[in-house]
């Protein structure tokens, strides 16, 4: 499932930038030549290139929702969209590692604790395309947009942080902004990152009420094309074919960019986006890393790609608003009759063996924090008969043939939504569908057009979200973990409904932790008491897979901030 954060929003601690360092390695990236690129992840494919041509860049979900602030556009063409429109005050590397957006703001640092105070001074070169100036109004429309105190019916993605802001204000002119906290927030520079225009919010109706912020947030923002820009393009053109056409902005304030236009075409069947590459249809293709495509890609001449640890996890999400799941029980046994190593070893494992079960709900592998929060419950291990006593004690009866409720009642089958075209999440879906047959679990694996459409309209039971986390790694698992408003059936990423006052409470102290070690004590906790509700099996880290045409330079894999987060630098080996 397309659930990604988004390209700043994905900001966390530096934790992740020592984790994917040490995955990629230390050495200069190789630039020359066809095949995979290995190497230093920040200076990857880095090359001299030539001013003018277009680039066409690959997207794989219909676009129904723009604003990349909502739950419903942090999908993964918006965020490849907005990497390249949407001003942020700091941008991630590639390692992981937050950087000031130098070309944004010349300053952003905490000058006081108690309360907690950030300063923010925007240069004055930094304008949206239509030539207004980013000023303290665009952080103050985004800070009440994301707050649920001022804007409680905003579908809001990540509420973490603005929900903590007593005041932003501006000062000089608007360029000078200071934000004042009621409550320390730990990961304060996953903040403004990136925000919205307030003179286009606007344009949607009156925006000094909740009712006139709901109306321009989710619906102005997400139904209209943007016309507004921030980055080295601007969208010219929004196809009938759902492809979208950039051009340089005139008003872009840093380097300008090498390209004259860059295209992001819309190919939602997976299979043939090598084909399309192999073709010159399209010069780059980002798709989740699947068996037969880094196959197809690898024997492709002229063809450069990378496959690097993403800042993302594989999951089984079960949704606890589906009666037959609201028992623990249940939930219980089918972790444990789903083997996830064997889930890997004929999926991902087949072209990377370095893959492995992830064991934490809330830490990626080999990051500060990351232990064993899940085998003590029986995660994964791939026993049927575990699975069966467990059903037994709770008296269920069938276990073997057709499963029968405590209350006599079948458990029907298990609907598993699956996006069309994605062949590792199909296969992922038939090893799950074959793993609980022996309890007398049917699962009817359902393809459809928009993973996140469709559980959003709450017809499924089963599906694989891809969860991304960030150095701030409270912040990331906010929107997955905090409870939901009571009487809604999801909000945020929590789209399964998972509540727990325990975790609740952890997440909240974590945030107002003074420092990222006391706040992973905090994340630790909660890890355990999310496994103890068994409503997340955590499978294993993805893998990110970029492949690009080697006249191309300056195009690298960033699984935090997507590829696009440098677009002003692409340019073509022998343009002129």
């Amino acid at each position: 499932m397309a659930f990604r954060r988004t390209t700043s929003l994905a900001l966390t601690t530096g934790a992740l930038a020592l984790l994917l360092a040490a995955c990629a390695g230390g050495d200069d990236a190789t630039t020359s030549g066809d095949g995979r690129v290995t190497g230093d992840v920040n200076t990857a494919n880095s090359a001299k290139v030539g001013t003018g041509g277009t680039v066409t860049y690959t997207i794989t979900y219909p676009i129904s929702n723009w604003n990349v602030l909502n739950t419903g556009g942090a999908t993964y063409s918006v965020l490849d969209v907005a990497g390249v429109l949407m001003p942020g005050v700091f941008t991630m590397r590639p390692d992981g590692s937050p950087v000031r957006n130098e070309a944004l703001v010349t300053s952003a640092e905490k000058v006081g604790d108690s309360p907690q105070t950030i300063k923010y001074t925007i240069d004055p070169k930094a304008v949206w395309s239509d030539g207004r100036p980013i000023s303290a109004d665009d952080f103050v429309y985004t800070w009440r947009a994301l707050d649920p105190r001022q804007c409680p019916k905003c579908q809001a993605a990540n509420t973490a942080g603005y929900d903590r802001i007593k005041s932003v204000t501006g000062s000089d002119g608007g360029r000078t902004v200071t934000v004042v906290f009621d409550q320390p927030y730990v990961d304060w520079k996953a903040l403004f990152s990136p925000f919205l225009p307030a003179h286009v919010a606007k344009t949607y109706g009156p925006t000094d009420t909740a009712a006139g912020l709901e109306k321009s947030f989710n619906e102005g923002f997400a139904t209209s094309v943007p016309k507004f820009s921030a980055g080295p393009f601007r969208i010219e053109e929004f196809t009938a074919d759902g492809s979208v056409v950039m051009v340089r902005n005139e008003k872009w304030y840093g380097k300008p960019p090498n390209l004259d236009k860059l295209v992001f075409r819309l190919i939602t069947d997976v299979s043939q986006q090598p084909t399309s590459l192999a073709n010159e249809e399209v010069d780059v293709i980002y798709p989740n890393p699947q068996v037969d495509i880094v196959q197809q890609v690898d024997e492709l001449p002229g063809i450069r790609y990378q496959v690097t640890p993403g800042a993302s996890v594989h999951q089984i999400w079960l949704n606890l608003n589906a009666p037959a799941l609201k028992d623990v029980a249940l939930r219980k046994a089918i972790f444990q009759a789903v083997s996830v190593q064997e889930l890997i070893d004929k999926t991902i494992g087949q072209f990377d063996d370095t893959a492995e079960p992830m064991k934490s709900h809330m830490f990626l592998g080999g990051a500060p924090g990351y232990t064993d929060a899940v085998t003590a419950f029986e995660y994964g291990i791939g026993d049927a008969e575990k699975a069966k006593k467990t059903l037994n004690d709770a008296g269920y009866t069938g276990a073997g043939s057709k499963l029968v409720a405590p209350d006599g009642t079948s458990v029907p089958s298990l609907r598993f939504a699956v996006q069309a075209g994605d062949k590792l999440r199909a296969s992922e879906a038939q090893l799950v569908k074959a793993a609980l047959a022996p309890l007398g679990v049917d699962v009817q694996v359902a393809t459809v057009s928009n993973t996140v459409e469709a559980v959003q309209e709450g017809n499924w039971a089963m599906t694989v979200g891809t969860v991304s986390q960030s150095p701030f790694t409270t912040t990331s698992n906010i929107p997955y973990y905090l409870s939901c408003p009571e009487g809604v059936a999801f909000c945020r990423f929590n789209l399964n409904n998972y509540r727990n006052p325990k975790v609740d409470a952890l997440l909240n102290e974590a945030l107002s932790a003074t420092s990222a070690e006391a706040a992973t004590k905090k994340l630790q906790e909660a890890d355990t008491i999310v496994s103890s509700d068994y409503a997340i099996l955590p499978l294993y880290q993805n893998r990110s897979f970029l492949a690009y045409d080697a006249k191309l330079g300056n195009i690298r894999d960033n699984s935090l901030g997507f590829p696009t987060y440098n677009t002003e630098q692409w340019g073509l080996l022998g343009e002129s």
